[in-house]
């Protein structure tokens, strides 16, 4: 199975917890492709073919995001 993980968050060098979640499901063997989308989409100008393409491969989707 095929996971996606995007990873929300407007300052991942600073974070703690959301850095090593996406650290952790990188270094994970398998389909697994971690996007972080701050750093993708600085401008905010999304791609919105290429995400669709990235959602529809994926048979899991994980969203991750700050909890403040």
């Amino acid at each position: 199975m095929k996971t996606l993980v995007l990873v929300f968050h407007p300052n991942i060098s600073e974070s703690r917890v959301n850095k090593a979640l996406g650290a952790a499901a990188e270094s994970l063997a398998g389909n697994i492709t971690v996007r972080y989308m701050y750093d993708i989409y600085p401008d905010f100008n999304i791609d919105v073919a290429t995400e669709q393409a990235a959602l529809l491969g994926a048979d899991r989707i994980v969203l991750q995001y700050p909890m403040y």
